[in-house]
């Protein structure tokens, strides 16, 4: 419990940046857009910026991975419907590539070659500028078929930094500008509210994770490397890195070996996939087991949806790596 109490004291500049007030936006009478977003989180951050506006729909639901997903009918009939789809590319969702180079609406692909090889910069820089740049990205049209988890050595995971997820929001944020430009006022101020609030957050979360950054662990899915990177912390390994494929008895054998060694004082699995193999891992050792949900599906959405994400997101990291 004092891990926890600790955790959520150092998030307490989170609330007090909900508290900044903006100048209300006059409301428009045009029709707001139907806008379709692939997975919760992305979801989530949309949700935000369209605060006042629309709420954003979703193709996976709760409990989903892209990963291993298939279109039904009733997510075809969502994306003809739809006047904005938001995604984060064929490195992730394999499955929307075909319908969306059939759909007239507007597409926004979120992780561009920009992003895949730009560095590491500080989050805070975002306090002073934050560019609204052109966010309309056309795919490209492949027609690969797969298992849907070849990521083609990107990690497309990109919502899991804090630092990714303002860029997100400005791409967002600049292709609504664009097409609806009757929504602008709201528009920017809530993408101001985001902005503020989620750079208080990330400065409590690194004070937090700050003292835990020799404290090893393994992961289920090896899909938290932007997360874990960014807070500096220790991961040892990963169960698997395909999770639609059972992992190999050697490679087991020596994720065991480093928890029996006591260099993972922590495993985490995921809530959409099968924990046993987790639990067969940590049989017999002082490890904790701990479940993290990349995906989000718990979060309600609106203002400081993301951050609420990201806060439940981080907590298990914190708890279980605690001392």
């Amino acid at each position: 419990m004092r891990a926890i109490s600790r955790f959520s004291s150092l998030l307490m500049p989170l609330a007090l940046a909900f508290s900044i007030s903006f100048p209300a936006a006059h409301a428009n009478q045009e029709k707001p857009p139907s806008v379709v977003a692939s997975i919760i989180p992305v979801q989530l951050i949309a949700s935000d910026l369209l605060d006042g506006i629309v709420e954003p729909e979703v193709l996976l639901p709760a409990g989903a991975s892209p990963h291993q997903y298939s279109l039904k009918p009733s997510d075809a009939r969502m994306l003809t419907n739809a006047d904005v789809v938001i995604w984060i590319g064929p490195e992730l969702e394999r499955f929307l590539v075909k319908p969306l180079s059939q759909t007239s609406a507007l597409t926004i692909k979120l992780l561009t070659e920009e992003m895949i090889h730009s560095g590491e910069e500080d989050v805070d820089e975002h306090e002073h500028e934050h560019h609204h740049e052109e966010g309309h990205h056309e795919e490209d049209h492949h027609d690969e078929e797969g298992d849907g988890h070849d990521h083609g050595g990107v990690d497309p995971h990109i919502w899991l930094d804090p630092h990714h997820a303002l860029a997100i929001a400005d791409a967002i944020h600049a292709a609504l500008v664009q097409h609806f430009p009757h929504l602008k006022a709201l528009l920017d101020q809530n993408l101001d509210r985001f902005t503020v609030s989620l750079i208080q957050q990330d400065r409590a979360l690194m004070s937090a994770f700050a003292p835990l950054s020799d404290r090893g662990f393994l992961v289920f899915h090896d899909a938290y490397g932007r997360f874990i990177e960014h807070y500096n912390l220790m991961q040892l390994g990963s169960v698997t890195i395909n999770p639609s494929r059972k992992p190999g008895a050697k490679h087991l054998g020596e994720l065991r070996d480093t928890v029996e060694t006591s260099q993972a004082v922590c495993v985490f699995s995921e809530p959409q996939f099968s924990s046993a193999v987790v639990a067969s891992i940590v049989a017999g050792t002082d490890a904790k087991v701990s479940e993290v949900d990349p995906l989000g599906q718990n979060v309600v959405l609106g203002a400081g949806a993301y951050q609420r994400f990201l806060a439940d997101f981080a907590q298990p990291f914190y708890t279980c790596l605690a001392p």
